[in-house]
């Protein structure tokens, strides 16, 4: 047996002050708020030379809200909350109306909130080594599966492990064959150097039939056109990434 992520009962937690100076209107009701977010999707990145890993958690996403009023809860327009935490700093991946490409980057610090804080729970698993193990487990059996893909670059010596539920299987028992279509999780652009590592990472879905390989798309700003003339710019998945990496499935207890 090994451990993986129970992703139904793991949580990124904070806290915050109220802001006074927050003019807005309607507004929120000024006491402070603490929060309670699932864990979407979670990724470890490890420098072989130094040993050092730092760990990374996709949230699930939510409506941009006016807290504790009696009515007009969901702000107008309504955007996303969606953000991926590590080292201290935070990256905005959510999606509002007002698309920008700085609203999606640079990460910024998290020293705004009293405190964030990530409740992890761990389950046993059991792998499922093979394909047949996979198919059977997915046409048979209700527990969650667990997906564990490693990527290498071993130019700059780095290395990561994306965690993930599988959320979307397609299967064929009498072929053999099953394709992946997941996400969202996070993508990590291990070629990129920053000052923070959070600055390099991507939501993204993924799409894979096999064990050594998968497709990837990521979440950036894109151009959309209209007469062959650029009219605006949307945060779309548009940055496909193809990439030789190994995954392991685990049918979660």
């Amino acid at each position: 047996m090994t451990s993986v992520t129970d992703f139904y009962r793991s949580y990124m937690c904070w806290g915050i002050e109220p802001n006074l100076a927050d003019d807005r209107k309607p507004g929120h009701v000024k006491i402070g708020n603490e929060v309670r977010i699932l864990i979407d999707a979670r990724c470890t990145i490890t420098n072989d030379a130094t040993g050092v890993s730092e760990e990374f958690y996709l949230i699930a996403p939510c409506r941009t809200e006016w807290m504790y009023r009696d009515t007009e809860l969901i702000q107008n327009p309504s955007g996303e909350y969606r953000v991926i935490f590590g080292e201290g700093r935070q990256l905005y991946v959510g999606k509002s109306i007002h698309e920008t490409v700085l609203r999606h980057g640079p990460s910024v610090p998290t020293s705004g909130f009293n405190y964030v804080i990530f409740k992890i729970t761990e389950n046993d698993a059991e792998l499922l080594a093979d394909e047949a193990a996979i198919l059977d487990e997915t046409a048979n059996g209700i527990r969650p599966i667990i997906a564990k893909t490693e990527i290498v670059n071993d130019e700059r010596g780095m290395r990561a492990t994306l965690e993930y539920p599988i959320r979307t299987m397609n299967y064929n028992r009498e072929h053999n064959r099953f394709q992946v279509d997941t996400g969202p999780l996070i993508f990590p652009d291990l070629a990129v150097e920053a000052e923070h590592r959070i600055d390099t990472l991507k939501m993204a879905h993924a799409v894979f039939n096999k064990l050594d390989y998968v497709e990837f798309v990521c979440k950036q700003p894109t151009p959309v056109e209209v007469d062959g003339q650029t009219v605006t710019t949307i945060y779309h998945y548009s940055d496909f990434r193809n990439v030789n990496a190994v995954t392991t499935f685990y049918a979660a207890n």
